[in-house]
């Protein structure tokens, strides 16, 4: 496993040195490859570019910035009882949102674009619309403290992490908002959630100041896969090149640990092309496979241009060929993986 750290990076053009102070939560732009890190103690979020560069990027905030989410072109932030929106090119602020909570903490994002925040003192899951700056109440009360979440488009759900000892992992439906336990963790304090490519779940424990691997579908018991951490946040996990990248609030770090490759099973191959095109007036994708394939058992992964993942809903499927609605999808980039009889393919579009 190959493992790197960065911290108290210098930016060579700026007139003083940046570094991190109090990092609580760390998202990436794939597209551009650049990660944004949330700053508590200088009440900063700073942007660190692909050759290490880390850079002031958004100043200003009052009781943040906490959790932090890349959306298409902009980035959300929690500020105390606010969720604030920039331009991701140049921080240009967009957006405030001010609810009734008591503190925001953890933050993501649905397909349709939606947010949803943790009140960490409150017990609450806000649903939030920065279209046009409404909000709601989603879950009155999780009971346990929640902390990070995390969209999961394959059931329909949130996936929440809590505070606390024998710390909960939460599951909260999209269609009716009800909580359920996924499962009751012998970790304490688990602040960060993230999700590799083939499902599997990386939880932050302040309490062990490690990182866990969970199963997808939360059997088993949570295995230790990084540790030496110090009070380990807001983790985030890069699908595009099978980084995590995890926030220390104890010491001023913030570590990059790369897993790769892990987006589909070892047993696969990279020996088959999937052609694909969307049809714009249908919102549906079309594939063609390769000859020796099943169609019929055929399966497909999807990921936004940040990452997310996404469950797409399969048409019909005939012969070498296949739909894929796109519906639910906001426009922009997506990559798909399909695996089929121990091999897989890779196709990239852009929904219109």
């Amino acid at each position: 496993m190959k493992k790197l750290v960065f911290a108290l990076l210098i930016a060579p053009y700026l007139s003083f040195a940046q570094t991190y102070s109090g990092p609580e939560s760390v998202d990436c732009d794939t597209i551009t490859g650049n990660w944004y890190i949330s700053n508590t103690s200088s009440k900063k979020i700073l942007r660190r570019t692909p050759d290490g560069t880390l850079q002031n990027f958004i100043s200003g905030f009052t009781n943040g910035p906490y959790g932090i989410e890349v959306v298409g072109d902009r980035i959300y932030a929690c500020d105390g009882n606010k969720v604030k929106g920039f331009l991701l090119s140049d921080g240009t602020p967009q957006t405030t949102i001010t609810t009734n909570a008591t503190f925001l903490n953890g933050i993501t994002h649905d397909a349709n674009g939606w947010l949803y925040a943790t009140d960490f003192s409150g017990k609450k899951v806000y649903k939030i619309n920065p279209a046009n700056n409404t909000w709601n109440v989603f879950v009155p009360q999780t009971t346990s403290t929640p902390n990070g979440i995390l969209y999961d488009g394959s059931q329909n759900r949130l996936v929440c992490v809590t505070w606390g000892a024998s710390a909960k992992i939460l599951g909260i439906s999209l269609v009716d908002s009800t909580v359920s336990i996924l499962k009751t963790t012998s970790l304490s304090n688990i602040d960060g959630i993230a999700r590799d490519g083939v499902g599997r779940w990386y939880v932050a424990s302040w309490g062990a100041n490690a990182i866990h691997r969970i199963e997808s579908d939360f059997t088993g018991t949570p295995q230790q896969v990084y540790s030496g951490l110090s009070n380990p946040a807001d983790i985030y996990y890069n699908l595009k090149n099978d980084t995590l990248a995890i926030p220390n609030a104890g010491n001023n770090t913030v570590v990059f640990v790369n897993f790769g490759p892990v987006s589909h099973t070892n047993d696969l191959q990279e020996s088959a092309e999937v052609t694909s095109y969307p049809n714009p007036a249908t919102n549906e994708l079309w594939l063609e496979f390769p000859p020796d394939w099943n169609v019929q058992l055929a399966k497909c992964r999807m990921f936004d241009a940040n990452g997310k993942s996404i469950e797409p809903e399969m048409l019909d499927r005939n012969g070498r060929s296949a739909r894929i609605a796109l519906n639910n999808l906001m426009p922009g980039l997506y990559h798909a993986i399909f695996s089929c009889d121990g091999q897989s393919a890779h196709s990239t579009f852009i929904k219109q």
